[in-house]
């Protein structure tokens, strides 16, 4: 189930209207200059979404509105001019419901209570507070005359941090308003750690006190949420930026562990709580560190949305009970390679581990002898200032008794005045030096438990090897008619291999623009390996036409220098399929050795950035596909686009994972074709 929403500023941003049809989220804030996305999202794109709309007003004109003679007056007069806003957009319905089911009134316009010296506000901000009192009540009351909701509050993150601080100042806006908007940022988390300024979850003890006092009328909305940097730096020269900020970046896998905890303490509350808005999802401007959509920082695909989107899939219920009677041959042999797999993955991380675990002890102890000598460069530099002093007392003395002159005595003073500036300036530097060793003495002091650890995984080795020995015989021993077969229709333009040599020769024409003749022992002058080094399916786009033929394949890449295509197998766009490559062939199909080693190529003929594979070729890849994984013995979680192995590439498109996510519909039919239901 999810609670995470959307906060959209530019609604123009690429992929935005596939972002909401994917995830549907329960709440969006809108800045409300689109009427036409207004009237998509109520109609067809999310239509139980509960939208908030504001009406952007700088802080200077909501100071001015709060200082004013009659703040009652200016609440009433901002609640018209929204009603009056784009021919009464306010009061449109689509499908039944308003356009927007609340407006905004004023945002970030006091600050807390906290913020002043023993917590108790000075007489000007409880003027203020009495005043957006008067205003907030004004709003509602107006906009309600004509059927329209407002949304209270919506103050700074960590501003407002005690149900007294909204109790004792907004008694009448509490009694008047249902629709309660908080801000909650953190960084470089949401959740609380030892390393983390975190504002997340403050509204549950100021909902838990507002309603203790006033029931259960109100209900909650994030109405902004993510991460911050200024939240821990507020003086830094950064300024607010989002989790993208290139010098101090979160990746997405970090992000998104942040957002699955915020979700499900959000799902806690979700008798009042009905979500939050992520900041932003629709970027604009100087809040491009905050984007949800395109690409990060390494030119990949942002996919915070397409995994926000799998909140909302239903558990399928579990599968009954296997009949006690008898186990056919098939599914028998279908769970031993299920252990096998496990087996395997066990193996890997028991080795992978220990090796990890091996080199951070190496890492730490050259770090322990670095961080040592850096712990001695604060007073280092402190003897560098008292010598430059002492030089300069010798200077004047020297000056004193004529042993130099004036002009002498002053170039040596503006020396000492230099090389006194540019030590000064290494002082933070060494003072920053020296914390190593307190880093490094801490990391040390956490070393012991995974060094247990790995004691541990050394001794299971053994007894899982022996286990994922004993499952291959099992697995030989129980071999039968494969329930996924070669594709039928498939055309394997393979030649038998031949003298050591395998696969089909290239066109003496083509061979001509080769530098050297493919070696011996080699498909196609590629280096070979054994099946059992496969370990992943890499999707590519060959950025040609969908009609592209082996043969033209095979051309582009002799006139490139290479003996022979990129890709193991190919798929057109009327979903015929190609055997290109013999599986043994390490094919340089990225830039990456290890996934050219373990990878098979699968390409997809065309160019999948804007638009997506027709229905005949995702079926087509879906069967090829699906018998690799079978044959192979791969999980179906071992299927890549090439976009996500290697950093800064497209293919196999931006759809795939963004826009359309193709790469949905491509996995649900490989899954069909295993579960031996199409």
């Amino acid at each position: 189930m999810n609670r995470l929403g959307f906060y959209i500023e530019n609604t123009t941003t690429q992929f935005l209207r596939d972002a909401i049809n994917q995830v549907k989220p329960p709440t969006i804030l809108i800045h409300a200059q689109d009427r036409g996305l207004l009237r998509d999202i109520r109609t067809t794109l999310s239509p139980n979404s509960f939208v908030v709309g504001r009406l952007f007003v700088d802080l200077a004109e909501q100071t001015a509105w709060l200082d004013s003679p009659d703040p009652a007056a200016a609440g009433r007069a901002f609640a018209e001019r929204i009603l009056a806003y784009d021919f009464g957009m306010a009061t449109e319905k689509a499908n039944g419901r308003l356009l927007i089911d609340a407006w905004m009134s004023l945002n970030e316009s006091l600050p807390g209570p906290g913020t002043f010296p023993g917590g108790q506000p000075d007489a000007a901000w409880q003027r203020r507070a009495a005043a957006y009192d008067q205003f907030q009540v004004a709003f509602r009351e107006t906009l309600m005359r004509s059927g329209v909701e407002a949304l209270a509050f919506n103050f700074a993150a960590g501003n407002f941090a005690r149900p007294e601080d909204y109790t004792r100042w907004f008694p009448r806006t509490l009694a008047t308003y249902v629709y309660l908007g908080f801000h909650e940022y953190g960084w470089p988390t949401l959740e609380p750690t030892p390393v983390t300024a975190t504002g997340a979850l403050l509204y549950r003890p100021c909902m838990t006190g507002i309603r203790q006092q006033y029931g259960d009328r109100h209900r909650a909305i994030i109405s902004e949420a993510g991460l911050a940097r200024m939240y821990k730096y507020p003086n830094d020269g950064a300024g607010d930026v989002g989790w993208l900020y290139p010098p101090d970046s979160v990746s997405q896998a970090s992000y998104w562990n942040s957002l699955q905890w915020y979700n499900s303490e959000l799902l806690r509350d979700n008798s009042y709580v009905l979500g939050c808005c992520l900041f932003q999802v629709g970027h604009a401007g100087r809040w491009e560190t905050f984007r949800h959509l395109g690409l990060d920082n390494n030119q990949q695909p942002i996919t915070i949305i397409s995994n926000i989107a799998t909140l909302n899939q239903i558990a399928p219920p579990p599968p009954p009970p296997p009949p006690q009677a008898t186990t056919d041959l098939a599914t028998l042999q279908r769970q031993i390679r299920i252990l096998v797999t496990a087996l395997e993955t066990a193996q890997r991380q028991l080795a992978g581990y220990t090796t990890k675990v091996t080199g951070l002890q190496t890492d730490l102890s050259a770090l322990a002898v670095a961080a040592q000598e850096a712990a001695l460069l604060p007073q280092q530099v402190t003897g560098l200032q008292a010598r430059l002093g002492q030089q300069l007392l010798r200077v004047n003395a020297m000056q004193a008794s004529g042993q130099i002159s004036a002009g002498q005595a002053d170039a040596l003073r503006s020396r000492i005045a230099d090389l006194r500036s540019r030590v000064d300036a290494v002082q933070p530097a060494a003072q920053q030096a020296a914390q190593l060793d307190t880093a490094v003495r801490q990391a040390q002091s956490q070393m012991p438990p995974l060094s247990n650890g790995a004691t541990v995984a050394r001794q299971l080795k053994p007894q899982v090897d022996s286990l994922l020995a004993e499952a291959r015989r099992l697995a030989s021993d129980a071999d039968a008619t494969a329930p996924v077969r070669q594709p039928e229709g498939m055309e394997d333009v393979r030649d038998e291999p031949t003298s050591g040599r395998a696969a089909r020769p290239l066109p003496p024409a083509l061979t001509d623009h080769l530098p050297v003749p493919p070696p011996v022992g080699v498909g196609n002058g590629y280096p070979t390996r054994s099946l059992s080094d496969i370990t992943q399916i890499i999707v590519h786009q060959t950025n040609t036409r969908d009609d592209t033929t082996p043969e033209r394949l095979a051309e582009m890449e002799a006139a490139r220098g290479l003996p022979g295509v990129r890709y193991h197998f190919l798929i057109d766009g009327d979903g015929a399929s190609y055997w290109m490559e013999p599986l043994e062939a390490v094919l340089p199909q990225t830039q990456e050795e290890s996934i050219n080693v373990t990878g098979v190529a699968l390409a997809l003929a065309g160019n999948f950035s804007k638009t997506v594979p027709s229905d005949a070729q995702l079926q087509g890849a879906a069967e090829v596909i699906a018998w690799l994984l079978y044959d192979l013995n791969l999980p179906a979680e071992r299927v890549f686009g090439r976009s996500e192995v290697e950093p800064g590439i497209v293919s196999p498109g931006a759809q795939w994972l963004q826009g359309a996510v193709f790469k949905d519909d491509l996995m649900a039919r490989v899954r069909l074709i295993l579960e031996g239901r199409a």
